[in-house]
């Protein structure tokens, strides 16, 4: 009786480290949601930014020069237009900006092929090849930034940003400074994390072969390993392992972004707020193995579905697993709880 007591005390304070650990997290990385952008290649069909001040990040290129891309942003008199242009790499094309807008002081030498609307002044901001990237922690990643941009806007209107390079390309735009997600853009940051590394240039094969390997030699090893009477014939207990091992694949997934940044970054405090991200993923992905492990009792089934839904729900928070680990967690939660209210 006491060591069940001790072991949902030990669960309690784990889930209440990990909660801390997701906001300490948050708190320090500056963060920016993903967006796509459609077909843009005329300043009537502009990517809409509707809400100017929220940080975005956007991934794209250019299909050949004298091709600009245009992105749309209503503004308010005072209001600031901020942001920064990077490349993947650093002998990327390295593109340029026009912002255009009502009041904008016309200055640099405008391409004949960009679009200026009558009545507004278009400012050329040109890009400089990167020096040393940065380390983003929340990718991670290293930034190669070519130009930024901070423009008080000095009327009321719509105001563009046009982006145009000496050839074709790859770049990325981040407009806007307040870090803000929805709901749907936090879930799915792994999965654009994902998008980010191919856009580098990295191939699916190198972004996802860690996962890979552990899952697979995972489930290998537990199948030699615990040759245990019923696991082999229960799907819940392999669905909890799987999860499992789909958190410490994602682990492994960022481990290895982190040692690819590093190398052409050098070591950044930084770093430290990745690792952040990659300790809550193991620990539940550790507790969900031990949890699959372990032959089921009829008494322990009512803890063992609140801790799985548990895990499935701190995983999807703190992206664990590609939301597929989480969600299997969280289905074999509701599973066994399902099994322990048919048989009380």
């Amino acid at each position: 009786m006491l060591s069940g007591h001790r072991s949902i005390k030990a669960l309690n304070l784990l889930y209440i480290f990990l909660v801390i650990l997701l906001l300490a997290g948050t708190g320090i990385v500056s963060a920016h949601a993903p967006l796509g952008v459609g077909s843009n290649e005329d300043i009537a069909n502009a990517t809409q930014i509707s809400n100017p001040e929220k940080s975005f990040v956007i991934y794209t290129e250019l299909h050949e020069s004298g091709e600009a891309q245009y992105y749309h942003f209503p503004m308010q008199k005072g209001g600031n237009l901020y942001g920064s242009l990077q490349v993947p790499g650093p002998d990327s094309m390295v593109p340029n900006i026009v912002i255009i807008g009502p009041g904008i002081e016309s200055t640099g030498n405008v391409p004949s092929f960009i679009d200026v609307p009558a009545g507004s002044g278009a400012m050329v901001i040109p890009g400089k090849s990167p020096g040393k990237p940065s380390y983003e922690p929340f990718s991670p990643q290293p930034i190669y930034e070519v130009t930024s941009y901070n423009v008080t806007v000095p009327r009321d209107g719509d105001y563009y940003i046009a982006v145009y390079g000496p050839n074709g390309g790859k770049y990325s735009l981040a407009p806007g400074f307040l870090e803000q997600f929805t709901p749907s853009e936090w879930l799915m940051i792994p999965w654009s994390v994902v998008s980010i590394h191919l856009w580098e240039g990295q191939s699916p094969w190198v972004v996802f072969v860690p996962m890979i390997l552990v899952v697979i030699g995972g489930l290998v090893l537990i199948g030699i390993y615990r040759k245990e009477p019923g696991l082999q014939q229960d799907p819940v207990r392999w669905m909890i392992l799987i999860s499992g091992l789909m958190y410490l694949g994602g682990a492994a997934m960022t481990a290895l972004q982190i040692i690819h940044a590093v190398r052409v970054t050098g070591y950044a405090n930084e770093v430290i707020v990745t690792l952040m991200f990659i300790a809550g993923p193991i620990i539940l992905g550790i507790f969900a193995i031990m949890e699959g492990i372990r032959k089921p009792q009829p008494k322990s089934l009512l803890r063992s579905g609140i801790k799985m839904v548990v895990i499935g729900l701190l995983g999807l928070l703190v992206w664990a697993g590609l939301i597929i680990g989480p969600i299997l967690a969280f289905i074999s939660g509701i599973l066994i709880l399902a099994k322990h209210f048919r048989i009380s």
